[in-house]
């Protein structure tokens, strides 16, 4: 079952429709759900798909060639030992046709052929330029496709005509997944697996979140107890210090010098790592809204996939004892600190929100930007707005504040954010209050008040 990424393939098949030769580059992390939108995309088209395997050279030629073999009708095809000559038969066989060309895990054959991008590189250029095929380079090494595809120094660099990288799903579209769940369940399955499809397919309706949640991450088969390893190898062939900045940022430590506390390690290395953390797009760096982007002083750093957080916050430090099969009393910790862990995920449900709103033109006005604010009043006490939007016209804000709790002051709440809203005085606001339960705004009209139940409604 294919759920979701609507946007994506409606943007594979513009370029499709171009009825000349194309080259999109896909990419993503593992399980994220590429080869599944790329196999929804080919079913009703004419394509050549080719899986790469982390094997040498030579065996992926010899399985690449039985399966051109298989497309051109002719059993038995002989392996073709030689990258020119299987592209060059490409174009000889199918070159007449509109075809989709997928070369899948591409990585896996570069890696085993060094020589393989320049080969390409000529391919496009004097054997494919002229033909109506649609050529797709998809891989989950982040940093190979980004560096060694789309690179400037790669010698594919300008050749591509499109390229889609695969996020998580939002939650909305996560929540396909597990339609028949209540409305605070699909925020905490969100926040605990996060976007990934693959690991969304896991979850076994019969079971409860509770019951889904310890079998996946603390039983000692657990799908997704050793996942996050495996991700880390197949990014880093060292990944232990990465590991620490992660787990650090999981934990709480949101800023530099938090982290390096945490860590024990220099300034200038964490830094270094977390440039390629975001460039990886494992982390984002956050600057309060109205701050200078070049001025780090300001920063915090937040993980990006909610699976990735979950996994480092409650079950990275302890794989070892979930796997000699003491997950029950870890998954009981989890379970006690789940509020305050969803509270920041809570937040940025709310920002996802909007921009759904906002994409609809069902805002007070047409957004440019989402995001929070942090800083000091004027009387030098600090203070946070969970949600700030700012207008294209840049003269009005949304601004509101995320609670996830179940007991709340809502009078104290709703003064709060008056008080804050009043900080931006030199803008017209708008005041948001985001809930796990529905309030009664008592025919306020200066609070627009919003509940997980609003989230999940028709056509948000």
């Amino acid at each position: 079952m294919f759920l979701g990424r609507e946007k994506e393939l409606d943007s594979l098949e513009r370029m499709y429709n171009k009825k000349n030769f194309q080259m999109a580059v896909v990419y993503g992390r593992r399980r994220i759900g590429k080869t599944s939108l790329l196999n929804e995309f080919v079913k009703d088209k004419n394509s050549l798909y080719l899986p790469a395997e982390e094997v040498n050279d030579s065996l992926n030629l010899h399985k690449f060639s039985r399966l051109l073999g298989e497309k051109i009708g002719i059993h038995n095809f002989p392996a073709v030992t030689d990258w020119n000559n299987f592209f060059s038969l490409i174009k000889e066989q199918l070159g007449n046709e509109h075809l989709v060309l997928v070369i899948d895990e591409y990585p896996y054959a570069a890696s085993a052929n060094k020589s393989l991008n320049s080969i390409l590189q000529h391919v496009i250029d004097y054997e494919f330029k002229e033909t109506n095929i649609f050529l797709i380079l998809c891989g989950s090494s982040m940093s190979f496709m980004e560096n060694q595809v789309l690179g400037e120094k790669s010698p594919l660099f300008g050749r591509r005509t499109g390229q889609l990288k695969i996020n998580p799903l939002d939650y909305y579209d996560s929540a396909k997944f597990y339609p028949n769940v209540s409305n605070e369940d699909k925020i905490r399955y969100y926040a605990c697996i996060g976007g990934t499809p693959y690991y969304l397919s896991l979850i076994n309706s019969d079971l409860s979140f509770e019951e889904n949640l310890q079998e996946l991450y603390f039983e000692i088969s657990g799908y997704l107890n050793n996942e996050g390893v495996l991700l880390m190898k197949q990014e880093f062939r060292e990944p232990a210090n990465y590991n620490a900045v992660l787990q650090a940022i999981a934990s709480g430590s949101n800023t530099l010098g938090e982290i390096v506390g945490f860590t024990k390690l220099e300034s200038s290395l964490i830094s270094r790592y977390l440039i390629t953390l975001q460039e990886l797009n494992y982390i984002e760096r956050v600057i309060p809204f109205g701050s200078n982007p070049l001025k780090g002083k300001t920063s915090q750093y937040q993980i990006t996939e909610n699976f990735i957080a979950f996994w480092y916050r409650f079950v990275f430090s302890v794989r070892s004892e979930i796997e000699r099969g003491n997950g029950d009393i870890y998954f009981s910790l989890a379970l006690n600190d789940l509020t305050d862990y969803i509270g920041p995920i809570f937040e940025e449900v709310s920002r996802q929100y909007l921009r759904r709103k906002n994409a609809k033109g069902e805002l007070p006005f047409v957004a440019k930007s989402f995001g929070k604010w942090w800083g000091k009043d004027r009387k030098g006490n600090v203070q946070e707005l969970d949600v700030v939007a700012s207008s294209v016209s840049g003269k009005e804000l949304l601004v509101g504040e995320c609670k996830w709790r179940s007991n709340l002051k809502v009078n104290k709440i709703r003064r709060v954010l008056e008080e804050r809203a009043a900080l931006f005085d030199q803008y017209t606001t708008y005041k948001y209050l985001f809930t796990k339960n529905p309030i009664n705004g008592d025919g306020e009209a200066d609070i627009i008040y919003v509940s997980v139940d609003d989230f999940y409604g028709r056509d948000k």
